[in-house]
Parts: structure tokens; sequence; C-alpha cells
């Protein structure tokens, strides 16, 4: 950064340069505010960074799909003006298991429900029926995930029966294990669906409260803000993946939000937020640095931002202490796979089927009762025996990834606990994805040990240190009920601005979640930019439906 951008006056300061701080600095610096950006790593897009296993192959760091990136800001950003390319890979996923056997979301109804025979044919209409009845309990409830969430009273309060209200409770509150249970018997589609509700999530299938990321899509899809009349089959994903992988994304944010204006300088870590008399008035770096504002975003972790950037007279006792207890424990590991060949999943009945997988997003699990052992591992403070796989295999779509006959594959796995009873991730990391390889080759992948040329692993340590990932929690937080709608990232705090006039809180810690959606960011800039225009809205900070 030119010295004559040290130490000057903005009209706002967003702290860090992941996706949601790259989409906030857009839109500020679009309504024609002075916006810098501050980002502790020296490249902007956080969890979206790309990474180098062995020399010449690379693959996604931590952040494997782009599945629910909101098409409105990929539209309003003109992120394919600035060189992002997508892929449609069709099928978009595929379940395999350990059995061999294969789940693949298909496109049609009719494909999905061969798909589902192949596994329990007793299972096909319990599936479907599964769906639905998320997908008419969300359009009833018609919640929007482009302004700040209603709370969970005034969700049940748009429900007119009883046995909407019953649904209502199981969803929000019940397990996965016991929802999916009432329409579905087999382990295999108990499983598919079992994965789904757990993913990013502290949780087992069985926990009460796992059950609403099961409706999270579902919730999303049928808004009246989002729903175009398709019908859903699956809860899947999109089907799109960026080429280059997910660091094109960033590339061509990063891009975007300069053209608008924002001034985005990396390498440069937050120390403090600075208040005067219950205002935002600037920010210090790490390095001594002040700069002057009197609005500051903050699009990292919101634990962090509320009790390290601030002290407790800053933010108030009663919220920080609140804000000291937010649950922020996850069990993400990564780990990325550099081969010498072409990967051949077990399930594949031929070339052309292995050719058609080598391009989805790929689920690797266990049974509803595996998951669940998962999970009490981790609680115990063990790794998974186990673990839960998602991953894909980036370069089968951009093959400049890796070398002329060679590929990576970027794998996100569960439950790796934060913290090990009688052993450190020093020396339980390469132990663990030592176990994960020796799975994958004896269960998915037809001799993946002997094509192997390196791997890389990020332990729940590493993703903390290395990407501000507390606790390792990918979303922030888990998206279960206690942790959404008002009570995302703390009760207060659900609607982007806090009790500090002129501080946001913008990340996937805050409603609606929903990974790398761009989403809070989005939406925490549209609130700086009304309250900016109406200051009065300051003394209104906290009323029910502000948004």
């Amino acid at each position: 950064m030119p010295d004559e951008e040290r130490g000057r006056s903005y009209d706002a300061v967003i702290i860090g340069a992941g996706h949601n701080g790259l989409v906030a600095s857009f839109y500020l610096a679009r309504a024609g505010l002075d916006v810098l950006v501050l980002e502790q790593r020296e490249d902007a897009g956080g969890l979206l960074a790309t990474a180098e296993i062995v020399p010449g192959y690379r693959t996604n760091a931590v952040s494997n799909s782009c599945h629910n990136l909101e098409p409105s800001i990929v539209t309003q950003m003109r992120l394919q003006d600035f060189g992002l390319r997508f892929a449609h890979p069709d099928p978009s996923s595929v379940m395999a298991f350990a059995d061999g056997r294969r789940f693949v979301a298909a496109n049609s109804r009719s494909a999905l429900a061969d798909e589902l025979k192949a596994l329990n044919s007793g299972d096909v209409d319990g599936y479907f029926a599964t769906l639905q009845v998320m997908s008419s309990l969300a359009e009833k409830l018609d919640v929007s995930f482009y302004e700040g969430p209603p709370s969970l009273a005034d969700l049940y309060g748009r429900l007119d029966n009883d046995t909407d209200r019953a649904l209502f409770h199981r969803l929000m509150f019940g397990s996965a294990t016991d929802f999916l249970g009432e329409r579905i018997s087999s382990e295999e589609v108990m499983s598919l669906l079992g994965m789904v509700a757990i993913s990013g999530n502290y949780l087992g299938p069985s926990t009460p409260g796992s059950a609403y990321m099961l409706f999270h899509r579902p919730l999303y899809r049928g808004s009246s803000a989002t729903r175009s009349g398709e019908r859903f089959h699956t809860l899947g994903t999109s089907k799109v993946a960026p080429i280059g992988g997910m660091a094109e994304i960033a590339r061509a944010m990063t891009a975007s939000a300069r053209a608008a204006g924002a001034v985005i300088r990396t390498g440069t870590g937050v120390a403090s937020i600075v208040t005067r008399h219950g205002r935002v008035t600037g920010v210090v770096t790490r390095d001594g640095e002040e700069y002057t504002t009197d609005a500051v975003l903050s699009a990292v972790n919101p634990k962090l931002t509320l009790t390290e950037f601030l002290t407790p007279d800053q933010l108030g006792q009663e919220l920080a202490t609140q804000a000291r207890g937010i649950k922020m424990d996850g069990t993400a590991f990564k780990l990325m796979l550099a081969v010498a060949g072409t990967p051949r999943f077990t399930c594949a009945v031929d070339d052309a089927e292995n050719d058609r997988l080598l391009k989805c997003g790929f689920r690797m699990g266990t049974t509803i009762s595996g998951m669940d052992q998962g999970y009490h591992a981790a609680l115990a403070g063990e790794w998974s025996r186990e673990p839960i796989i998602w991953g894909l295999i980036p370069s089968s779509i951009d093959p400049t990834l890796a070398p002329e006959g060679g590929h990576v594959m970027s794998l996100t796995v569960f439950h790796a606990p934060p913290r090990l009873v009688g052993s450190t991730w020093d020396v339980e990391k390469d132990r663990f994805a030592g176990h994960i390889i020796d799975r994958l080759d004896a269960l998915y992948f037809r001799r993946l040990k002997d094509m192997l040329v390196g791997y890389r692993a990020l332990s729940p340590e590493d993703l903390q240190r290395d990407f501000g990932l507390v606790g390792a929690h990918v979303s922030h937080g888990d998206i279960t009920a206690g942790q959404m709608f008002d009570a995302r990232p703390t009760f207060g705090l659900a609607h982007y601005a806090t009790p500090v006039a002129g501080l946001y809180l913008g990340s996937v810690g805050t409603w609606p979640g929903n990974y790398v959606s761009g989403l809070p960011g989005r939406n925490a800039a549209r609130r700086l930019l009304a309250d900016r225009a109406d200051p009065d809205r300051y003394a209104e900070f906290g009323a029910a439906g502000a948004n």
C-alpha cells in the first residue's frame, strides 16, 4: 500500500478479506463510501485459498464448494466479467457406501427414484415425502435470507395448525435420526440424509437439534424472495463449480471490490477497535497503525471480534459475558492429496461412469450409529475411526491444477476435536491423515495408495492458527436453531449492528450462515448503509424486526 494510504481516515473499515468481507466492501464502495479492507493473511479470500500439496499440485486449502454462492451477488459484482468461470458437472454429487454401492444425485425425480430403489426400494416414497414436508413448511414460514432474521416466536406465530407446529418443533429441536425415522426405514437412506444433518456441526445425527440442518436449505428455497417454482428433489448442492478452484471466486471478488473503489490491504491484522463515548472511532493494526473511521464492519468470527478486538468496558459487561459463552467448537480436519494417475471410484461400474463421478462432489460416510460414535469420540477428545468425508477432485474440472496425468483431491473430514485428550495434534495429525488415506484406499478408491505422490493435512489447530477459525469451526458456530435466527451469533446481535454505534458484524457467524454465500456480508453492508442514511436508527438497536 502506498505511504499516503497509511493511517488515513475512511468512511468504513472492514476487518477480514474473506468472501463476506469482499462482498461487503463491494456494496459499500459501490454506494460511494471510501472503504478500507484489512486482512491479516498475505492474500485476500480467507477460506477460499489455494494450497500447494507438493510442487505442481494445487487445490482448495479449506472451502471446497460454492453451492450456496448467492446468484444475485455473482451478478451484481459482475464476477464473470472479472474472469470467474463455472463448470456445470452432471451429476453434481455422489455418496459412496463402504460396500461399493452409491447414490448419485441425478437431475430428475425419476432418475433419483431409480437410485433410491438400488439402495432400498421401500424408501423411495419416504425419501420424497421427507423433502416435501420440509418444503411445504418452509413455504408457509417464508423466511427471507436477504434481511435480518425473525425470532423463533415470530416463526411459530406464522403457523396456523397443530400439525405444522409439531413439525416445526421436530425440525428445530429434535434429532435428525428421529425426524428421518418417521418416513425412512433403511440404514442407507437414513445415512444419506444424516450426513447432511451434521455437516460442519459438532453434533451426531441423534443429538437433539441436529434436524435443523436438514431444514436450512429448504428454508432458503421456500422463501418468496427466492422461490422460482422449481421443485427440488435433493438436499444436495447446486450444479456449478469454479474453474481453477475456490480461490478464483476470491480473485474475482477482490478485483470487483477494487474496481468499485475499495482499498484492500493484506498482511495487516487488526489488534483492536477504538471507541469513544460508545461509538466507533477507528481501528489499530497489530503493527501499531491507526485508521480513523466512524464505521467498522467485522467479517471475521464474531466471537473473535467481540472478545479480542473490544474490551468488556467497550462492549458492556453483560454482553461481553454473553459473547465469551458463544459455542464455537468445530470438528473439521482438512486433507489434500496429490496422486499420479486417475482416481477410480470403487462404486463406478465402468470407465465412463468413473469419468462422470470424478467431476462430482462426493460424500463418504458411515452409518447413523457410526456418525454418533464419531461425535462421542470427539467429545472424549479422540478423532473418529469412521470419519465422515466430503470431497472433490478439482483437477477433473481444471487439469492445470496438477501435472499431466495427475490429480488433486480436496477433502474435509469430520469428526476431529479441537482439543485432544492424552495426545496432541502435532502427534496425531499424520496418524489421522494416514487412517483416512487407508480407509479411502480400502473402501472407496481402487489402489489410491499406489498413486499417492504426497499429502498435506491441516489439523483443527492449524485451521485456527492459519485461518483464524475459532474452535476450528468452518461455519463460525453450529447451524442449529439454538445458534440461528435471532440467536446468531447471540441474542441482541442478530441484526448485524451492535450496541457500539458504528460497529457491524458480517461473517458466516451471522444470519443466515450459509457457508460460502456472501449473504452475511451483503446484509451487514445494507444495514450499515441504512443506518448511515438514518442515524436515529442507532437508538432503535435491538428493536424487534430491525433489519
